[in-house]
C-alpha cells in the first residue's frame, strides 16, 4: 500500500496543476460562503396579487415585495424571479405559491397573519457552517473524480494488470488509493478551515466538527470517484460522466440553497442523493436539532460510501480475476 501511496506522489508532483487547481477551489468555495452569509443581505422575492389597501399594510423590510394586478405565470418562479406568490383566497386570508422550501411559506404566513409584528426567525435561514460546508460540497465531490484519474489510468495503460499477477489483494490496492485521495482532499480543505479560524472570522462550526463533516464527504467523493471508474476503462469518459452526475445531483439536494418543498415526492426522491441527507445533517447539527431520523440521515451517508468502495473492490477484482 505504501508503494501505490508513493507512485501516485510521484505522479502528483509531476501533475502540479492539479492540486493548485484543488487547493483554489476550495478556498474560493469557503471564501463565497463567508461572505455570501456574514456580509450579502439576501431578500427573498416575493409577488403579491393585491389592492392599493392592501400595498399599504404589507409592508417590511425582511421581504423584497412586487404588488402585481393578476397572478404571474409557474415559469417566473421557476426562472427564479419570484420566490413565492401571495395570492388573497377571497376570505381575508391569503393561498402562498412557492417551489422552494416549506420554510419561506412558514416565514410568509407568519408576515401574512400580523404584519406590523413580523420579525425574521434567523433559524430558518441556513447558517455560516452549513452555507460552508454545501459551497465546499460540489468541489470536494469534484476533486475525488479528478484524484481518481491515477487508478484510472493505471487501467487505462494496463498497470493494473501487474497487481493481478501479484500477491497484493484487490481491496488492499483500491485502499491504498482511496487513502491517498482521501488525504488530498481532506488536508487542504481542513487546512483552508483552520486558517480562516484563526483569521477570526465565524466559520459556524467548531475545528473537531469540521474535521469530522469534512472527513465523512471526503469519504463519499472518493467511495463515488472510484465507483464511477471501476466501470470504464478510459480516464475522460469516467470524468465527465461523473463530474456530470456531481454537478447535477449537488445542485438538486441543496448545495448552494434548498429549493425543494419538504412534502413533496420530489424532496423525497433527493433523499436518494446523499449531498441531500449531507446538508440536512450538517444544518440540524449547527441549529442543534438532532434527532432520531436525522441520525439515520447520516448514517445512510456512510453505509452508502461503503457500498460504493466495496463495489468498486468487486468489480474491479472480478474484471481482472482471470489475470490471476
Amino acid at each position: 500500500m505504501l508503494r501505490i501511496l508513493k507512485n501516485n506522489w510521484n505522479l502528483l508532483m509531476n501533475q502540479k496543476n492539479y492540486l493548485i487547481l484543488s487547493l483554489i477551489m476550495t478556498i474560493c468555495s469557503v471564501g463565497a460562503a463567508i461572505l455570501i452569509t456574514n456580509n450579502v443581505e439576501i431578500k427573498s422575492n416575493i409577488a403579491v396579487v393585491a389592492d392599493e389597501q392592501s400595498e399599504k399594510n404589507l409592508s417590511t423590510p425582511y421581504f423584497h415585495i412586487t404588488f402585481l394586478d393578476k397572478e404571474p405565470p409557474m415559469s417566473e418562479l421557476v426562472q427564479n424571479r419570484y420566490d413565492a406568490v401571495v395570492i388573497p383566497d377571497g376570505n381575508g386570508g391569503f393561498q402562498i405559491k412557492t417551489i422552494k422550501s416549506d420554510d419561506l411559506k412558514k416565514e410568509l404566513q407568519k408576515f401574512l397573519d400580523q404584519p406590523s409584528d413580523y420579525a425574521f426567525t434567523n433559524n430558518v435561514a441556513r447558517k455560516i457552517g452549513t452555507n460552508i460546508l454545501g459551497y465546499m460540497m460540489m468541489f470536494l465531490l469534484m476533486q475525488g473524480v479528478l484524484y481518481a484519474r491515477f487508478f484510472a489510468e493505471d487501467k487505462e495503460k494496463h498497470r493494473i494488470e501487474r497487481v493481478s499477477m501479484s500477491p497484493i489483494p484487490f481491496v488492499i490496492y483500491l485502499f491504498g488509493h482511496a487513502l491517498f485521495m482521501w488525504l488530498l482532499i481532506f488536508v487542504p480543505s481542513f487546512m483552508v478551515v483552520c486558517v480562516t479560524k484563526l483569521f477570526g472570522i465565524s466559520i459556524g462550526f467548531s475545528i473537531p466538527e469540521y474535521m469530522l463533516l469534512i472527513g465523512v464527504l471526503a469519504f463519499l467523493s472518493v467511495a463515488y470517484a472510484l465507483f464511477i471508474n471501476s466501470f470504464f476503462c478510459v480516464v475522460d469518459t469516467a470524468n465527465m460522466l461523473a463530474s456530470s452526475i456531481v454537478v447535477l445531483t449537488s445542485i438538486l439536494a441543496g448545495s448552494f440553497y434548498s429549493f425543494s418543498k419538504q412534502d413533496s415526492l420530489f424532496n423525497k426522491f433527493l433523499h436518494i442523493f446523499p449531498q441531500k441527507d449531507f446538508m440536512n445533517f450538517s444544518d440540524a447539527f449547527e441549529k442543534g436539532n438532532i434527532t432520531f431520523g436525522i441520525n439515520l440521515q447520516f448514517c445512510y451517508i456512510i453505509m452508502i460510501s461503503l457500498l460504493m468502495f466495496t463495489i468498486a473492490v468487486v468489480k474491479t477484482r472480478r474484471s481482472y480475476l482471470y489475470k490471476r
